[in-house]
């Protein structure tokens, strides 16, 4: 999934922040519930939640634990490049399977790179095999995960 920007004209209004935030807690509430914790009729809550939908504001989707997949080994790499091959190295990565999250990035880092390996050697064997091949990479630094504090992919409330 490629995110841009082109959503930025559509003008939310106070309902379809409560609605996406009340989305936020349980993806999987009723148009009925939706509509009483919103205060409006479930055929407002109905025709709102369709326009977000529709019109590609949001997407309501599963999010697993991934230790419960059994993913032991998550990581955060960053990675510098030669000028010019900024978007080529970012594409390669996001083209990979374990790599979860791609951006590319002004700072320290040109792109950085979020992924997932069920064990440590196959971390190792991506870093050896995968990212040390791709054409264009100057340097990676691999910080790996050791405990997970907070993970929020909410964008509304508190």
């Amino acid at each position: 999934m490629k995110v841009t920007n082109d959503k930025s004209s559509r003008k939310l209004d106070a309902m379809d922040l409560k609605l996406i935030e009340e989305l936020e807690v349980d993806g999987r509430q009723t148009n009925a519930e939706l509509a009483r914790r919103i205060g409006t009729s479930k055929a407002t809550a109905r025709r709102k939640l369709n326009a977000l939908l529709d019109e590609g504001v949001i997407r309501v989707l599963a999010v697993a634990d991934p230790s419960a997949l059994g993913y032991k080994t998550v990581v955060t790499m960053g990675i510098n490049v030669h000028p010019g091959e900024v978007d080529n190295v970012a594409e390669k990565l996001a083209s990979y399977g374990n790599i979860r999250f791609v951006i590319i990035s002004a700072g320290r880092y040109d792109v950085i790179a979020w992924a997932m390996f069920k064990e440590s050697e196959d971390l190792s064997d991506f870093i050896r095999n995968e990212l040390g091949n791709i054409r264009g990479l100057l340097s990676a630094e691999t910080m790996i995960y050791l405990d997970i504090k907070k993970f929020s992919i909410t964008y509304v409330g508190d």
